[in-house]
């Protein structure tokens, strides 16, 4: 834990970044339970639980080309602030909420808060280059993204404690004052970036169509773009809801079997990433390499989840499946942070986020339709998931021994230039 320690010690400026974060995702997760009681109360299906995910997903994969075009023109923390006081405000609307006519309340402010969210975590991840030295990438994403995690095992279990404890209202009204909290964090960071690149004089379409361009002409990077996308092979969010209304049912409405599975997901993608810095080393092979590790541990989750006959090994699997993911999540952004210019960073990581949500959105959908239209049984569908997942085992399994192909010629050909 020392170097982890160490960097949040001498960098003040990703120590407030970071705690803001932390600050705003425990809110989060307060929030995520208290709507998964509300929709399992209200409605009670697959699609209804999935729909809200989907509403959740679905804005930052449409509004995330424009949002990387505001994260590299404009002020980045200025974004930052702004995003945390506009939600503020829409999740305090989750409050009127009280009978089943106004579920459709839920969806249209969830779509609202997901769509501001959109500028937020484009702005945040190109944030991090300017805040700490470029060897200290890995350390400052692992923080970051084992925060997400560590919130998510922290918040899901006291957001489940809460609302069982206290009811749905009290679990709803800490989210909007983590977002304010967040924002006062903020506030008082100096940024500093490179000169700014993009000219003045060109359209915000313009730009964007030339981050399409960067990625698509750089097949490396497009492959590294795609990696959080194919993790989004069946929902863990959907499959936690069913299991904690039909099958592992602990807690007023399985708010505590809500909490625990999520908050074993959150503790899974705590150590992934953690024990991988430990097991190599910053190099682009080894976290390109790594990222195989990733992918394969889906499958397994699933699988372990579907023939798991207790809440105990339940939560094991979906501890696995979070440190496959966390360790895709952070290594790509790692792998982004140190091969994409400052200029491009914000429309990278947009799309990066935006086909991350695309695919996490249909995967949700899909998820939740195949249940209710075909009546699987929730471990059926965790088989179907297990047998899905290989494919992009598979298929980042080529790209990264393609990668390490070109790296090689790449050496050689230094080599013998030497």
């Amino acid at each position: 834990m020392r170097p982890y320690i160490s960097l949040l010690q001498r960098r003040p400026q990703f120590r407030t970044l970071w705690f803001a974060q932390l600050v705003s995702l425990l809110g989060d997760w307060f929030n995520s339970v208290a709507l998964v009681i509300l929709v399992n109360r209200y409605a009670g299906t697959g699609v209804a639980v999935g729909t809200l995910f989907v509403a959740r997903a679905l804005p930052p994969f449409i509004i995330g080309p424009l949002a990387g075009v505001v994260a590299d023109r404009f002020n980045r923390k200025l974004i930052l602030v702004v995003s945390d006081l506009l939600r503020f405000f829409i999740v305090l609307g989750f409050l009127l909420v009280d009978q089943k006519s106004e579920i459709w309340l839920i969806y249209v402010l969830t779509v609202a808060q997901f769509s501001v969210a959109a500028f937020f975590e484009p702005c945040r991840a190109a944030i991090m280059p300017s805040v700490v030295e470029t060897d200290e990438l890995l350390i400052a994403n692992t923080i970051s993204s084992t925060t997400w995690s560590a919130t998510l095992a922290l918040g899901a279990v006291l957001g489940g404690v809460v609302a069982a404890s206290f009811g749905v209202t009290v679990a709803l009204l800490i989210q909007p004052f983590c977002f304010l909290t967040s924002a006062l964090l903020v506030l008082p960071l100096h940024i500093t970036r490179p000169v700014v690149h993009i000219a003045e004089t060109t359209s915000g379409w313009t730009d964007m169509l030339e981050g399409f361009r960067y990625v698509a002409r750089r097949p490396s990077i497009s492959a590294i773009v795609g990696i959080k996308a194919m993790s989004q092979v069946g929902n863990i969010d959907v499959i936690i809801a069913v299991f904690a209304q039909s099958i592992f049912v602990v807690g007023k409405e399985g708010a505590v079997t809500i909490g625990l599975m999520w908050a074993f997901h959150g503790i899974g993608a705590v150590l992934g990433p953690i024990f991988g810095n430990l097991l190599g080393n910053r190099s682009t092979r080894y976290l390109t390499n790594a990222i195989v590790i990733g992918y394969a541990s889906l499958p397994m989750a699933w699988f372990l989840l579907g023939v798991g006959p207790t809440l105990f090994v339940a939560c094991i699997a979906s501890l696995l499946r979070g440190a496959g993911s966390s360790l895709n999540w952070t290594y790509s952004s790692v792998l982004l942070q140190l091969k994409v210019p400052d200029q491009f960073l914000g429309r990278v990581f947009a799309l990066d986020f935006s086909l991350f949500t695309l695919a996490m959105s249909l995967s949700v959908w899909l998820t939740g339709w195949a249940m209710d239209t075909f009546d699987f049984d929730p471990r059926e569908m965790c088989y179907i998931l297990a047998v899905a997942s290989i494919v992009p085992f598979f298929i980042w399994l080529s790209v990264a021994r393609r990668l390490g192909a070109s790296s090689r010629v790449v050496a050689q050909e230094s080599s013998y230039s030497g």
